[in-house]
């Protein structure tokens, strides 16, 4: 929801969301890890932002396709990247996402 180019993409099934809050607030929050990432550059902090998926939890009342624990796995990732891990990047299970 927060992939511009996800959003635009023809036939996607995230384009037929309204723009509600949720989706702007997960595009506002990946320009702050871009904005974050720049500022810190010079320093060994990362900065990324990730995507657990669409996990069974009590928020959903547990209609997620997936555990939370495959969730877990890209943020365990992102937070256990070695010193020349990428920073600035929109993260998936799957590896990078496009903005």
């Amino acid at each position: 929801m927060g992939s511009i180019t996800t959003l635009v993409s023809p036939n996607t099934p995230l384009g037929q969301f309204p723009a509600f809050a949720y989706p702007a607030s997960k595009t506002l929050l990946n320009a702050l890890t871009g904005w974050f990432a720049v500022e810190l550059d010079d320093t060994p902090i990362k900065i990324n932002s990730v995507c657990p998926g669409y996990n069974a939890t009590d928020l959903n009342n547990d209609l997620g396709t997936q555990h939370p624990a495959e969730g877990a796995k890209v943020v365990v990732r992102a937070a256990t990247l070695p010193a020349d891990g990428p920073s600035g990047g929109f993260f998936d299970v799957n590896g990078p996402v496009l903005w």
